[in-house]
């Protein structure tokens, strides 16, 4: 039996469309994939909807494969209800096809105002919902997605050699009641308009660019690499006193045990001063310390934890910083995310 999991972004865009779309197959598609989300038997699906057994099983395959803009399949060519001729939308679609600050509006990524502001400019029409500019969106071959990051130092065969050497540093770790290990990295979070998904061309990486405030927090996290359980300290400043400081809080957590830390091999977790926490007698004496490879932070579990969080905290504006803070700290700390390096 397909599952589908929602995310906090697609349940409120699905619940839109079931209610407003202006074509009934968006409106069934929609609908479909809210009730399996909630485990409605597919066929209990199909009788409400009146549609076929495996036209709803396509239809969820489809959504697990391309998320939300599986819905607007069969859509572009759809003229039902157009207020823009297909000339017009021919026109939009090689505009989409380039940044809309090379038509004079300020932005790296077409979103739906600037889509709005030149369509009326362009043509003088202004839809109502914003569904129907996704419905452009869509016909001008871009995808509601996360842009892509890479770093052109990577060294794929290095990382794979190293994470090799990793996995056999770590295993009798893992295999000792003795130890715990832990996978480690900062993380900041700032005042700001946080873009975590835009309109991109579909089959091209992308870059963002923003502009932050002066507000922000950074933060040490720890995830358990046998209970998954995540332990996050606020630190002043990503510098290795401050990192040393935290994590000295942090073992007080596990006082009878030795502790395995797996982090990057950054500037502010090296240093003389570390080398004296970790000597016998210092601060971190119980600590044994293991690189991760550089430049793939995507095989750092604990950055799986920064994304999911900020993922929820996206798009959304609080009254304060202290208050995105709060949520942040109780999105993390003390709370079990499982994955494992």
């Amino acid at each position: 039996m397909i599952r589908i999991i929602l995310s906090d972004d697609e349940v409120p865009l699905l619940q839109s469309y079931a209610k407003t779309a202006p074509i009934r197959l968006l409106r069934e598609k929609s609908q479909a994939l809210l009730l399996r989300s909630r485990r409605i038997l597919i066929k209990d699906i199909a009788f409400s909807l009146n549609v076929g057994y495996r036209t709803v099983e396509r239809w969820i395959k489809d959504f697990n494969e391309r998320r939300i803009a599986s819905i607007f399949s069969g859509m572009a060519g759809n003229e039902h209800a157009a207020k823009l001729t297909k000339e017009q939308k021919a026109d939009i679609k090689k505009v989409l096809q380039q940044k809309p600050s090379a038509y004079g509006l300020p932005k790296e990524f077409w979103d739906v105002p600037q889509l709005r502001k030149y369509v009326y400019a362009r043509f003088g029409t202004v839809y109502e919902t914003d569904r129907s500019y996704h419905f452009l969106l869509e016909f001008g071959n871009l995808s509601f997605k996360v842009p892509d990051k890479f770093n052109v130092r990577r060294n794929e065969q290095k990382i794979a050699v190293r994470m090799e050497q990793l996995y056999e540093e770590v295993l009798p770790f893992m295999e000792d009641p003795t130890w715990e290990v832990f996978c480690s990295d900062e993380s900041r979070i700032q005042l700001e308009a946080i873009t975590r998904r835009a309109w991109l061309k579909k089959g091209e990486k992308t870059v963002f660019r923003v502009e932050r405030s002066d507000d922000y927090q950074n933060y040490l996290g720890f995830l358990n690499q046998k209970t998954f359980q995540c332990h996050v300290f606020e630190i002043a400043w990503g510098n290795l006193v401050e990192i040393i400081k935290a994590t000295g809080e942090f073992i007080k957590l596990y006082q009878n045990k030795k502790i395995c830390i797996i982090w990057d091999n950054a500037t502010c977790h090296k240093g003389i001063l570390m080398r004296q926490a970790l000597a016998k007698g210092g601060l971190l004496e119980r600590v044994h310390l293991v690189w991760l490879p550089p430049y793939a932070p995507e095989h750092n579990p604990i950055e799986h934890v920064w994304n999911t969080t900020k993922d929820k905290l996206s798009n959304k504006q609080d009254y304060s910083f202290q208050q995105t803070k709060n949520k942040f700290m109780s999105l993390t700390n003390n709370q079990f995310f499982p994955y494992q390096i």
